[in-house]
């Protein structure tokens, strides 16, 4: 049912087995819909413009799909418009696009973490399942990179990870924290390469993030973290989970079975459980304080919960999310739902999988099963 409205093949819906057809369709799709020729992911949120993100999460997509040509033709294309022709010499730019005179180039230079993190992570684990040295020697470069440029220690929490290098400074040492922004599989897949790194500390920091600012089990989109007060929800910065926040209940939802902290971060959003079981979809944007919903999610939201609705056990909300998108006639050609539907469709489809230790498992394509 799920992929049939993204990419034409059969799928009954269920987390047990890859099904589906051979190759993945769902990603020729989003190929077809945002990759140029060139390599360049076309973030329609943007005007059209190109964001880190988006040649990140488009990378991770070509390696679960074992496209190993357009893994390296969205490598090269990132690497020689976002990073100034050397990855070694920098973070990526987190946008590109169209000038006011009307060229093109970079847009805003600053790094956005998120990035940074996902494509790291994704080179160390192509460089594992493509046996390519360069690649993991690149990611290690990155990685101690972003370690130096956007992880901070906070007194008496320990350390974290900035959006960014700009922007995110307050008063007294606060920082404007984005919890989307740190999944656990790839910070424990970060500290599984580099034993010496900040990797381990900060998924410790980032559980703690979790238990102190979702009062009523609900994932904020912005945080704030004080020196030796912790982590805090804070109206100033917002109260509001919604468009970024939707990330955290797809990560959460895709951790192993086998890491401890997926249960504690269960019961820490168990609060998006109960608003799809009460209004059968999830909120555009919800209260994390009070629960109080504002809109109805868009098609691609239900497919971002659909991880962690499996591994709440919740079989009927997951059938009800699915139903739902093939109802709305499939995830729209919009970037961001779309790669949110591309993320759970492959992890509902066990096309990939993250161990307790980070690492990537990739599964052979399996062909159609009717």
């Amino acid at each position: 049912m799920f992929c049939s409205v993204l990419a034409g093949c059969a799928l009954e819906g269920n987390a047990a087995g890859l099904s589906g057809c051979a190759g993945w369709p769902a990603w020729d799709t989003f190929k077809q819909d945002f990759v140029q020729e060139d390599g360049r992911v076309i973030d329609t949120r943007m005007g059209g413009s190109t964001t880190s993100e988006g040649q990140a999460y488009a990378l991770f997509f070509a390696l679960v799909a074992d496209d190993r040509k357009h893994f390296d033709v969205i490598l090269d294309w990132t690497r020689n418009n976002l990073a100034g022709g050397d990855f070694t010499a920098r973070l990526m730019a987190w946008k590109w696009g169209e000038r006011p005179d009307h060229s093109w180039g970079v847009l805003d230079e600053h790094a956005a973490s998120d990035a940074d993190i996902w494509l790291a992570y994704t080179l160390y684990q192509a460089s594992n399942h493509w046996h390519e040295p360069k690649l993991g020697a690149l990611a290690e470069l990155l990685q101690a990179r972003i370690a130096k440029e956007l992880v901070v220690d906070v007194a008496g929490v320990g350390p974290v990870l900035l959006p960014g290098p700009q922007g995110y400074s307050l008063s007294s040492g606060a920082y404007k924290l984005n919890p989307s922004y740190q999944p656990l599989f790839l910070l424990a897949g970060l500290a599984h390469q580099v034993k010496q790194g900040p990797w381990a500390a900060l998924a410790k920091s980032t559980m703690d993030m979790f238990a102190a600012t979702t009062p009523a089990a609900l994932a904020a989109d912005w945080v704030v973290v004080k020196p030796k007060q912790g982590f805090v929800i804070d109206a100033n910065v917002g109260l509001q989970g919604g468009y970024e926040a939707i990330r955290v209940y797809l990560w959460a939802g895709m951790l192993s079975s086998h890491d401890p902290r997926r249960a504690i971060l269960l019961r820490h959003l168990a609060g998006m459980r109960a608003a799809i079981k009460r209004d059968m979809l999830p909120p555009e944007k919800i209260d994390v304080t009070d629960g109080k919903v504002s809109g109805a999610g868009p098609v691609g939201f239900s497919a971002a919960v659909l991880p962690i609705l499996s591994a709440w056990g919740d079989q009927q909300s997951v059938h009800l999310q699915q139903t739902r998108i093939v109802a709305m006639g499939g995830i729209p050609k919009v970037y961001y739902e779309r790669a949110l539907g591309l993320f759970a469709q492959g992890w509902m489809e066990q096309r990939y999988r993250f161990e307790s230790n980070g690492s990537l498992v990739l599964k052979k394509v399996a062909q159609c099963t009717k």
